[in-house]
């Protein structure tokens, strides 16, 4: 089958794309991700199994907002639609880019469309009320079209059923963002990468925040949080970039118990988060696509044998509590994060070894693309 993975950002950074088209292309079919053009970038450049084309748009430097984000989508269309309207599916990431799929499949009836929703896509994070009604009502006329649904956390999947199972919406399949198996060094050493960077000594104990410095994740509270932890062996480091790296940088500045560690290459991320005690997350409930989320640090660090503590986000908690591998923060505020990473470190990562090995075992990408897989083998023409 020759699918186009498409995605409306550069793919510099988006794991989720580059695991599924590498499971795709392992399974046979003929993947190209199309993706947008960045500075620097190649147009086109071979995956690894797969084919990497980029398209680069005129209004790409037109601001934010629904007219030029209606601009941007025309050209899109233009250019993207036209030119790709003739593979055999679209594996379309995001509501924008099912849209441009829904178009396509005018021109191409046989066309098959994967819908992936990264998120809860009608009620997404620091979307205006009118941009989320109207993916709302887009998602409402379109969904019966795709062969599929993909989501990443099952009360996102719960959501979308109940939401659109009057519209016709097709079978919707879970596949979470578990990273691929990167296992440590076959003699069981680890490179300390934290305590060698920044010089903290080993008898610390180091909560890592890792990902997106953005709004509503919870960094501001974590760093309030370390406010009054001077002194009991608690360091927090911060792996990751966004638009509040002003913030982290000025915190590391001020407390020098607060570390920020560049991002790192997705190939590397499993084998830095093993240098931490504890992973962080704390992502605030501020929709429903954020109460909903499993987020991927969860994973990675679940994977690397690190244990959680996280918001009380009811699929983040069934899934700590399932495996028991960290501790739920049910005070959500700097004092109760505070209290929670002192009773973490009073407890000791050990307690939670068991629970780490059994995530270890039953979580994988691997696992997780059965249902990828699924999604494609059950897919029709598109048509209904």
């Amino acid at each position: 089958m020759r699918i186009a993975n498409v995605v409306l950002n550069d793919f510099t950074r988006d794991t989720r794309v580059l695991k599924i088209s590498r499971s795709l292309a392992e399974a046979g079919h003929d993947v190209t991700v199309v993706a947008l053009s960045g500075e620097g970038l190649p147009m086109e450049e071979d995956g690894g199994g797969f084919k990497v084309m980029r398209t680069r748009i005129a209004t790409s430097s037109l601001p934010r907002g629904t007219v030029f984000g209606a601009l941007k989508m025309a050209e899109l269309a233009l250019r993207v639609v036209w030119k790709w309207r003739n593979v055999d599916a679209w594996h379309c990431n995001d509501i924008e880019a099912f849209v441009l799929g829904w178009c396509a499949q005018r021109l191409n009836p046989r066309l098959q469309l994967i819908y992936d929703c990264h998120e809860f896509e009608a009620e997404r994070n620091a979307k205006p009320a009118i941009e989320r009604k109207m993916v709302g009502w887009l998602e409402r006329r379109m969904i019966r079209k795709a062969s599929a649904v993909i989501t990443v956390s099952p009360s996102i999947a719960d959501a979308y059923r109940e939401r659109y199972s009057r519209y016709g919406i097709p079978e919707v399949h879970l596949v979470r963002n578990i990273p691929e198996a990167r296992p440590p060094a076959a003699d069981g050493s680890a490179p300390d990468h934290f305590r060698s960077r920044f010089s903290i000594p080993d008898g610390a104990f180091i909560a890592l925040y890792q990902g997106a410095f953005t709004y509503n994740r919870g960094l501001e509270t974590a760093l309030e949080a370390m406010q009054g932890l001077e002194d009991s062996g608690i360091h927090l480091v911060l792996m990751g970039y966004g638009p509040l790296q002003h913030l982290v940088d000025e915190a590391a500045a001020r407390m020098p118990h607060v570390h920020v560690h560049p991002a790192v290459p997705y190939e590397e991320v499993l084998a830095h988060t093993r240098s931490a005690d504890v992973g962080l997350v704390s992502v605030k409930p501020t929709c429903l696509s954020y109460l909903y989320c499993l987020p991927n640090k969860l994973f990675e660090y679940l994977l690397a044998g690190v244990p959680v503590l996280s918001n009380d986000l009811p699929d983040c908690r069934a899934l700590i509590e399932q495996c028991d591998s960290g501790q739920v923060v049910h005070d959500d505020t700097p004092e109760g994060w505070r209290n929670a990473l002192l009773a973490m470190k009073a407890r000791g990562s050990g307690a939670y070894e068991q629970g780490l090995q059994r995530a270890g075992r039953e979580l994988s990408w691997a696992n997780e693309s059965r249902s990828l897989f699924r999604a494609y083998a059950g897919g029709g023409d598109g048509t209904r």
